[in-house]
């Protein structure tokens, strides 16, 4: 009887401690993890695509339009994804509201994600964290249709533009290409960080930020979100 009635307040307070965390994070507790309760060949189609678009791994970024308004001149590339190419000193204009330009940052290394688009291991996957920005953006990236001379100068623009930052210095970025589609999202922009020197649940959190002619986009992420089976994954 005594073991009983200490059950029945032990949930009781469970109940409270529920209730108290749900009106502060409803949708963290409606939506449960799937991912650490199903293998991955178990998730559904929807199930996936949540965790690709929405979900710790993958956020919504802010962006700021730094030239506010009118037409942007530029003596670099840019163009939008799916779009043709800009030329050398040519002049893009640019939505005159900061709300037209959306974009999400995804990390394409993390294992859930990898698991999500069955992404198999790889050289590249681990000696750096992957990080894909998508959405409607222009491309910073360098094409097929650029010259050596054309990539290597975007390159240069988007290492002194790009940073992965922590609480330390800044992870160094090595390579920007193209990212294919997928059925779940647009093509976007590859972003590759050196993991020389690891993130840690210690550095608390990490933004992604970089610059897109006036376009500046920032995306934080909070590390101890991106837990996947008891392993910090990036």
């Amino acid at each position: 009887m005594l073991n009983s009635l200490r059950m029945t307040r032990r949930g009781a307070l469970l109940a409270l401690g529920l209730g108290a965390e749900l009106a502060k994070n409803p949708a963290r507790l409606l939506a449960a993890d799937f991912w650490d309760q199903k293998p991955p060949e178990e998730w559904t189609k929807e199930e996936i695509e949540r965790l690709l678009t929405k979900s710790p791994w993958t956020k919504d970024a802010s962006i700021v339009n730094t030239a506010q308004t009118g037409p942007l001149s530029t003596t670099r590339t840019m163009s939008r994804r799916g779009g043709v190419p800009g030329n050398i000193n040519t002049t893009t204009q640019i939505p005159e509201i900061t709300g037209k330009w959306k974009a999400s940052v995804r990390w394409d290394s993390a294992l859930p994600v990898r698991e999500a688009l069955k992404t198999k291991m790889s050289v590249a996957l681990s000696e750096n964290y992957i990080v894909n920005v998508f959405g409607n953006l222009p491309s910073p990236a360098p094409s097929n249709d650029d010259s050596a001379d054309e990539r290597k100068t975007k390159f240069d623009i988007l290492q002194e533009r790009t940073r992965l930052e922590r609480k330390d210095d800044p992870l160094e970025l090595k390579r920007v290409e193209l990212g294919p589609a997928t059925p779940y999202s647009p093509p976007g922009t590859l972003f590759y960080f050196s993991r020389v020197f690891p993130l840690t649940l210690e550095d608390k959190q990490v933004t992604f930020v970089t610059k897109i002619g006036p376009l500046e986009v920032k995306c934080k992420f909070t590390l101890k979100e991106l837990m996947y089976r008891g392993n910090l994954e990036l």
